[in-house]
């Protein structure tokens, strides 16, 4: 079997094709890069900008003619932050699917995720405790491990490109800018550790599998095979070069890729902050990445990406919830609610569209627990999803949904106190925890059940996420329940709601 696992990140399109064996034996027969910086602009405009497109739609093509070419049996194609986040994102999907390239938009869950099944084969992990990193242009992975075992796992909205234009510096840098990135990114991590658990293994190690940490090594004066490393202290020396020069005299004198010399000397900042965070003192870049963990996980499943027949899952819901559900005008309207709030929260989240379907699911049957007892009818429906045998869909999946389900009330997640939660991977438990903090404010949005808040909007700044609804009549008692059913959303996001 051929499979074609392409990359579609905010920096570089990557595509890797292999010959397997019925042994799982692979042979590499292509690969092909290149940079097409998507990202750029994105954070200023909200679209991938007209050169980047027209560089990622060229790349695009030769990556399909390779394809056609070694007569590929499998194509798997992931799209990451840049696409997750680009208002013209779906024009960018459209002109790759008449290429016959179908890219899967995917989470920075999924991410970390298919990344940690790639270093997974690529080498034994050690026994003392290291942390998986990859720095994209649009956002970073971190993975902790141990041996066999994965503690916690985050996806920060933060990458090489996204932080060169959210902090702007002059040619050649200055000091003040220096300080203000490091401000920036300080303040960025301190959010992020509210979000993972309070103890987690100190790691002396970081495994790097981005092309950023490739070349902050290559840099520091170490090759770039497979195994080549650098400790915090060259990391910071190499730092201190990049901030003393101009774009030109990167390119010029140290040899810095003309593409990534604009923005390196955020990248080694960013990685110098992410180290000392981590308190890590060693990293050794691994040549393996998203690509690769797409093969593997493709592999898993008879060499496709995802399930087949999407009508066969949507008819599976609709005939459990036609059975089951007392109440289906009010939870397709959740559904419509919870799907306008995953698209404004997208960004934020680093959601992709596998996340979106299971959320739509998750709100079509989050009342089906009523068929058996109001008094604790999310647990009922988490039992009923999971042992429906729902057709068209993974195991895992149906255990994501019923998870999902599970908590669009009551306490929240906890995996200190329930049991199936904690048994969830730590990206599978971001998930849940993200798409049940949005269906309980959907579903707060119909407490009534008259369908009164029509539609629902969200914006942000720095004090506050802005929670817009339109509707008719009084819609008091949807804001009273809001008040409760919003502290998940609140906390994930680290900012009070308030309604308009």
């Amino acid at each position: 079997m051929r499979i074609a696992a392409l990359d579609v990140g905010s920096n570089s399109l990557h595509l890797v094709v292999v010959e397997t064996d019925a042994y799982g034996h692979q042979r590499v027969l292509a690969r092909e890069k290149t940079m097409a910086r998507l990202a750029r602009g994105i954070a200023k405009t909200g679209e991938i900008a007209p050169e980047a497109f027209r560089a990622g739609v060229k790349a695009l093509e030769r990556m399909a003619a390779i394809i056609r070419e070694l007569n590929c049996d499998s194509i798997v194609a992931c799209g990451t932050a840049a696409l997750r986040e680009a208002k013209n994102a779906p024009r960018f999907l459209a002109r790759a699917e008449a290429l016959g390239i179908v890219i899967r938009v995917i989470s920075g869950e999924e991410e970390a995720r298919l990344i940690h099944l790639a270093v997974s084969r690529a080498i034994p992990f050690p026994e003392a405790p290291a942390v998986l990193m990859d720095i994209g242009g649009g956002s970073t992975e971190l993975t902790w491990v141990q041996g066999e075992r994965v503690f916690a796992s985050v996806s920060l909205p933060w990458g090489l490109q996204r932080l060169a234009e959210a902090v702007p510096t002059s040619d050649p840098p200055t000091s003040d800018d220096h300080v203000r990135l490091k401000a920036f990114i300080r303040k960025a991590l301190k959010q992020a550790r509210k979000n993972l658990p309070k103890e987690l293994p100190a790691a002396e190690l970081v495994l790097g599998t981005s092309g950023t940490l490739l070349d902050l090594a290559k840099g520091a004066g170490l090759n770039q095979s497979q195994g080549a490393g650098f400790s915090c202290h060259e990391l910071r020396a190499f730092e201190r070069q990049l901030w003393r020069v101009s774009v030109a005299s990167r390119v010029r004198e140290m040899k810095v890729d003309p593409k990534r010399a604009e923005v390196l000397h955020v990248g080694a900042t960013w990685a110098h902050e992410l180290l000392r965070w981590l308190k890590a003192e060693q990293v050794r870049c691994l040549d393996v990445g998203l690509r690769e963990g797409m093969v593997w996980e493709a592999l898993r499943h008879g060499g496709v990406a995802l399930p087949a027949l999407p009508e066969r899952r949507r008819q599976s819901v609709e005939t459990l919830a036609e059975r089951l559900d007392p109440d289906p005008g009010h939870s397709r309207h959740v559904q419509k609610l919870a799907d306008q709030l995953f698209l404004e929260l997208r960004p934020a989240f680093e959601l992709g569209e596998t996340e979106r379907e299971l959320l739509s699911y998750a709100a079509r049957l989050h009342d089906i627990g009523l068929a058996i007892s109001e008094k604790g009818h999310h647990k009922h429906g988490a039992y009923l999803i999971q042992n429906a045998n729902l057709g068209g869909f993974w195991p895992k999946e149906c255990e994501l949904i019923s998870q999902i389900v599970r908590f669009h009330r009551g306490s929240a997640p906890d995996p200190r106190k329930h049991e199936v939660f904690a048994l969830l991977a730590p990206w599978h438990r971001q998930v849940v925890e993200k798409l049940a903090a949005i269906l309980r404010v959907a579903d707060a949005l119909d407490r009534r059940r008259r369908q009164s808040v029509h539609a629902v909007g969200l914006t942000f700044d720095e004090k506050a996420a802005h929670l817009e609804l339109q509707g008719s009549g009084d819609l008091r008692p949807e804001m009273e329940a809001l008040h409760v059913k919003g502290k998940l959303l609140s906390r994930l996001l680290g900012l009070p709601l308030k309604i308009v």
